[in-house]
């Protein structure tokens, strides 16, 4: 069924009518809240409720969350679904009434949900049940993923032609990092420099690639400073430019690096 009609046929049916699964999945199970500490939520986590009952997001990934609901005295079970922002459902299930949270998991980083939970004392009528809506938290671009990677080898000595086996040299570096970001570049400066996947960047962000001249290149660590592979340092590491003698000529952003 399409999209369309899947999202027509959910704002037509009453609650009470929806389909409910009881199913085993790996990543959404139930679990006592008493059990558990309340965790901080990530900032980029956004979160809109709507209720009663009280829901409340206990914490949030890029893949999974933790919705968690205040108990009902007369409740024997509850039940909880979490839809796509196009109304496709992903997760459905009934909970005994002892248990007041749920974790759902294998979910997309930077998706929008909408949950909802009620007790199933008696029909919910509208207002009767929480709604909820959660913005989990983006993915990493891969620029960063390749710098942050890049720390990794922090110390390791300067090798002319290296690409990890004894050491590095600047542009092995770079080739390398991004290769575990899961992006294909050249080999030299000077490939690199004429790829049609590099385009000239105005603003670095980290991750993106600086270049010092035509002969030499690092990965963007932030204002005045980079991180990359050199002779006359002591290989590879964290370098500030300096004003006059040691300032980049351009900087480069990789298409699909984010």
């Amino acid at each position: 069924m399409a999209s369309a009609q899947r999202l027509a046929r959910w704002k037509r049916t009453p609650k009470k009518g929806r389909p409910i699964h009881k199913f085993a999945i790996i990543g959404c199970m139930p679990f006592v809240l008493a059990a558990f500490a309340l965790q901080a939520l990530p900032a980029q986590a956004a979160v809109n409720t709507q209720s009663p009952p009280d829901l409340h997001l206990m914490w949030a990934t890029q893949t999974a969350m933790r919705l968690g609901w205040s108990a009902s005295p007369g409740a024997t079970s509850y039940t909880y679904q979490l839809y796509q922002m196009n109304g496709v459902q992903v997760r459905s299930g009934s909970v005994p009434g002892i248990y007041h949270t749920v974790i759902c998991g294998d979910l997309h980083p930077g998706w929008k949900y909408q949950a909802e939970v009620w007790d199933n004392a008696g029909t919910p009528l509208p207002g009767e049940y929480a709604t909820m809506f959660v913005t989990l938290p983006a993915a990493n671009p891969p620029r960063e993923l390749a710098y942050q990677w890049a720390e990794t080898q922090a110390g390791e000595p300067y090798l002319w032609g290296g690409e990890g086996d004894g050491g590095y040299d600047c542009s092995g570096l770079v080739q390398t990092a991004y290769s575990h970001a899961g992006i294909w570049l050249p080999r030299t400066t000077f490939e690199m420099l004429q790829y049609w996947r590099l385009d000239r960047e105005a603003a670095p962000r980290q991750g993106d690639l600086v270049f010092f001249g035509d002969g030499h290149v690092e990965l963007y660590a932030g204002p005045g400073q980079s991180f990359g592979a050199e002779t006359n340092r002591t290989g590879t590491w964290w370098n500030k430019w300096w004003p006059g003698s040691w300032w980049p000529t351009a900087y480069y952003r990789v298409t699909g690096a984010g």
